[in-house]
C-alpha cells in the first residue's frame, strides 16, 4: 500500500432538505477543510492540525473545538478505554469502546464486530442547558488505494441533522498548507 498524503474527495450534503456540493480535503498528518457550496456563497468547517474554525463567505471565521482523526488517536486522547455494551446497528453486530479523560464527557465508539470499520461516534458537548449529544453515524465504506474509507456519514445533534454522501475520492493531490488557515478577517 502507498503513502497516503492527501485525500480530496467530492459529493453532496444534504441539510435542511437541501442538496448542495461539497469538497471535503484532508492533508496528513491532521488537517481537514469540508466547503459546501451553497448558493449565495461557501461555508468552511477546517481544522490545521492545531485548532479547528468555521465560516461563511463574507463573514468573519469563528474558532471551533475540533478532533480529527479520533478514531485513529484513541489511546493517545483517552485515559482510559474500556469496552461498552454490544450494540446491533444497520445490522451489524458492534463492538463498543468508551473512551473517557479528565473533566470531559464520555465519547462511545462502536466498531462493526466483524471488519473493525468505525460504525459510529457519540460525544457530548457541555452547554448552559446541560450536556447536549452529537452523534455521527458512517457507511458506504469503499476501499481506495488500499484503505476503507466512508463514503457516506451522517451527523446528528439537537438542533439538526446533516448527511454527507461522497461521490468521487481522489489520492495524494498536492494541497497547500494554506487552505486550511483560519482567515484574519472576512472568509473568501
Amino acid at each position: 500500500m502507498k503513502r497516503i498524503t492527501s485525500r480530496v474527495m467530492k459529493g453532496t450534503i444534504l441539510a435542511g432538505g437541501t442538496d448542495s456540493p461539497i469538497d471535503v480535503i484532508n492533508k496528513a498528518t491532521n488537517k481537514r477543510i469540508a466547503i459546501t457550496h451553497n448558493p449565495n456563497g461557501e461555508s468552511f468547517t477546517a481544522f490545521d492540525g492545531t485548532s479547528g474554525w468555521m465560516g461563511n463567505t463574507g463573514r468573519p471565521a469563528r474558532e471551533m473545538p475540533a478532533e480529527v482523526y479520533l478514531g485513529l488517536r484513541l489511546e493517545e486522547i483517552f485515559q482510559q478505554l474500556r469496552p461498552g455494551r454490544p450494540e446491533t446497528i444497520a445490522g451489524r453486530d458492534c463492538v463498543q469502546l468508551i473512551g473517557t479523560r479528565p473533566n470531559r464527557p464520555p465519547v462511545r465508539f462502536d466498531f462493526d464486530g466483524k471488519s473493525g470499520l468505525l460504525q459510529r461516534v457519540v460525544r457530548y458537548g457541555e452547554t448552559p442547558l446541560g450536556r447536549n449529544p452529537t452523534q455521527i453515524a458512517y457507511a458506504a465504506y469503499r476501499e481506495v488505494d488500499g484503505v476503507k474509507i466512508p463514503c457516506r456519514w451522517t451527523l446528528a445533534r439537537p438542533n439538526g441533522r446533516f448527511t454527507i454522501q461522497i461521490t468521487g475520492v481522489k489520492t495524494n493531490v498536492p494541497v497547500e498548507d494554506s487552505r486550511f488557515v483560519k482567515p484574519a478577517g472576512e472568509v473568501k
